[in-house]
């Protein structure tokens, strides 16, 4: 299969394909991510239509979904695990209480990177199982949130981990995030919160698109030595042995 290098009107898409394990590589056309689907341009819906995504998993809260949902797109099943509000401010009381509790935007991020991992276990184990059941399908899984690269790129780093992939081919793809997101789909986001009537001050607005690597590596260290791997984790938090497995058997390629 080959892999799908872009989708018309996404700016942080990208099929996990390639990277490098220590058999092989992880296989293409399974694991995808990206931010939130509302860009998509009538070009970009059907070349997802036509790519190998059967599942689209949105990580994004209650709020944010309201506030740009994602398309219907034709033989793709969209499922909402709604998970910490993450890099996107919802509204006047949410930005006061951000300014009040941390000094900067790699403060913050830092702060959410580490409740996620407490607070977010189950829905973690509902990523890895979601993605593990679509792959037995023949279904590919994109995962998203708003800007694909928190609550999207600490899941994508779990499952890559459990596959096997090189660690710094993964802190790599993530750190990749920031260039995609600076610039176009940081103003577009901007303009489309602030005419929502709420204004982001310029201390937090660098947590819209920074990645930093040091951070996913912490965060993947954190979990190894509190749980023992990432799969511990997955299984601590009610995930099952079999959807490890499946995800070691399907990601892997010689």
């Amino acid at each position: 299969m080959d892999k799908v290098n872009h989708i018309d009107g996404l700016y942080n898409f990208r099929d996990l394909g390639g990277m490098a394990t220590e058999s092989g590589h992880i296989a293409p056309g399974i694991l995808f991510r990206s931010e939130a689907l509302a860009g998509l341009s009538e070009q970009g819906k059907h070349e997802m239509e036509d790519s190998p995504v059967g599942l689209v998993l949105d990580l994004r809260s209650d709020e944010e979904t309201q506030m740009l949902p994602d398309p219907e797109l034709a033989g793709i099943e969209n499922v909402h695990i709604p998970m910490l509000g993450g890099s996107m401010p919802e509204n006047e009381s949410d930005i006061q209480s951000r300014e009040q509790a941390h000094k900067n935007a790699a403060e913050l991020l830092h702060q959410t990177y580490m409740t996620l991992i407490a607070e977010n276990g189950e829905d973690y184990a509902n990523i890895v199982h979601r993605t593990a059941q679509a792959a037995e399908q023949g279904k590919g899984t994109l995962i998203h949130c708003s800007a694909g690269k928190d609550r999207t790129g600490t899941s994508v780093a779990f499952i890559l981990t459990i596959a096997g992939a090189d660690r710094e081919q993964v802190i790599a793809d993530y750190a990749s995030s920031q260039a995609n997101l600076s610039g176009t789909w940081e103003a577009n986001m901007l303009a489309a919160i602030e005419s929502a009537g709420v204004t982001v001050p310029d201390s937090i607005k660098p947590m819209m698109v920074i990645t930093p690597p040091e951070l996913i590596r912490e965060t993947l260290d954190k979990v190894e030595s509190t749980y023992g791997s990432v799969a511990d984790f997955i299984l601590a938090h009610g995930g099952s042995q079999e959807d490890i497995d499946t995800i070691r058997k399907v990601l892997r390629a010689q």
